[in-house]
């Protein structure tokens, strides 16, 4: 029986390998372990973002000014329209377009074209009211209609130009049918704009007299230079579209209680959300029974917990509590639920009323504000308990990330030392190879694999 002698060194590559990847395993359970943090991560921040929509809604709810929605009725729209802040006073009004305000208008004679007949040759000197003036070069031959216009635009002084094709009409059969209409840009009397002209044709006509708005509100006469008036009363703004003198036209200022019920109903669907996404959390999965990502974390019930002792705020006007203008809350779920009938009735009943209940007034603190103050002491970065788990996932995650990172290096320096070993033993066995094959070739025997190297 011949001895066989190996001529390769007889070592599985893939030893290497799988001596490497076993290095990395560590890693690989601290990676396992960033991304599960990762995830737990991304939904608390879907719940950070539902508990921030549920602040938003609750800032509408906080003090007089946000509660209160107004809007007011004209009743004669097509004459003179209003519209309202929440500043506004309630109440009835009476006024009368007597004139809009005008502004002045300027227009030159006539020239058989816009782009071609020079208008004359100098200078024009347009000087507005309110002191600015410039002047606009004509030159005698190449000073179109179009050129001056294009000048007073881009002078951009207060006053416009415009070019009017009149066509044909009875005063010039259509043959000089081209002028050049300069309007103020402002309205009423102080919008005046004086135009000198020191060239040989080019001559204006007012073509309309600027003037101020001119309405009775109460009674009292109203002067203005625009024909949307504010500071009569604290945020009011009335704005004229057509004059009619004689016509009594009635602003009423009112509650709105369609809006002020969507600020109401927008609060329900967001406090629902918030809490709903927490009882999820802690659902038990049959199929797992496991519950929710987030069921270990304390955050949640902590705010779940402060919520919903906000809504057993007992006010002392009218309303005592939130059940009492329609919105209740699920004894199973928790939920709220909000009845449009009976809230829209007791806005409309005692509008004050309702707000009292919500806002901070000088009896203390409504349920608005106080279930506001809660979300906004969670959200503060630095106490709330927000802040303070989304810094602790912060730290932890950093502390993977350098924990990762140093045993990625050291791993490589073991792996670099276990091929340098093992580059060391396939060296020494190719040269132990290497003699066994001078010997067999002595002996004259067949080459093969050393015997307990093969």
């Amino acid at each position: 029986m011949g001895v066989r002698v190996n001529t390769g060194s007889g070592i599985d590559p893939q030893l290497v390998n799988k001596l490497v990847e076993l290095e990395r395993q560590p890693i690989k359970k601290l990676e396992t372990r960033k991304k599960d943090l990762e995830d737990e991560r991304k939904q608390f921040r879907e719940f950070t973002q539902l508990v921030s929509e549920l602040g938003q809604s609750l800032n509408s709810l906080r003090n007089p000014s946000d509660f209160r929605r107004l809007k007011v009725d004209s009743s004669n729209p097509d004459i003179a329209e209003a519209t309202v802040d929440n500043l506004a006073v309630p109440g009835s009004y009476e006024i009368e377009i007597r004139h809009l305000a005008k502004s002045q208008k300027l227009l030159t004679e006539g020239f058989p074209d816009k782009d071609e007949t020079p208008v004359g040759y100098g200078y024009m000197t347009i000087e507005l009211d309110d002191g600015r003036r410039f002047d606009v070069d004509i030159d005698p031959d190449a000073s179109t209609l179009q050129d001056v216009a294009k000048q007073i635009n881009e002078a951009n002084a207060g006053c416009k130009a415009i070019i009017l094709n009149t066509k044909e009409s009875l005063e010039n059969d259509g043959l000089d049918s081209y002028r050049l209409l300069v309007i103020s840009e402002k309205s009423g009397k102080a919008g005046k704009v004086f135009i000198d002209p020191d060239t040989t044709y080019l001559e204006f006509k007012e073509q309309m007299t600027g003037r101020n708005l001119e309405m009775l509100f109460e009674d009292v006469s109203i002067f203005d230079d625009d024909n949307s008036v504010e500071g009569l009363i604290p945020g009011l703004v009335i704005n004229a579209k057509r004059a009619e003198p004689g016509t009594k036209i009635t602003m009423k200022i009112g509650y709105d209680i369609d809006k002020t019920f969507e600020s109401l109903e927008t609060f329900v669907t967001n406090y629902n959300k918030v809490a709903d996404f927490i009882d999820k959390q802690f659902q038990v999965n049959p199929g797992t029974n496991k519950a929710g990502t987030l069921s270990k974390d304390n955050t949640l019930k902590q705010l779940q917990r402060s919520l919903q002792s906000s809504l057993q705020y007992q006010g002392s006007g009218k309303f005592r509590n939130l059940a009492e203008i329609g919105i209740t809350s699920d004894p199973k779920s928790g939920a709220l639920k909000i009845d449009a009938t009976k809230v829209k009735k007791a806005l409309a009943d005692d509008y004050d009323g309702v707000a009292e209940l919500f806002v901070q007034t000088e009896k203390g603190a409504g349920f608005g504000t106080r279930m506001s103050d809660t979300v906004r002491n969670a959200q503060n970065q630095q106490s709330g308990v927000l802040g303070s788990k989304e810094r602790e996932y912060k730290r932890t995650l950093d502390s993977f990330d350098d924990d990762i990172a140093r045993k990625e290096r050291a791993a490589g320096q073991r792996a670099e030392g276990i091929k340098r070993k093992f580059a060391a033993l396939e060296g020494l066995i190719n040269g132990m190879n290497s003699q066994g094959q001078a010997i067999a070739a002595r002996l004259g025997v067949q080459s093969g694999p050393m015997p307990g190297l093969s």
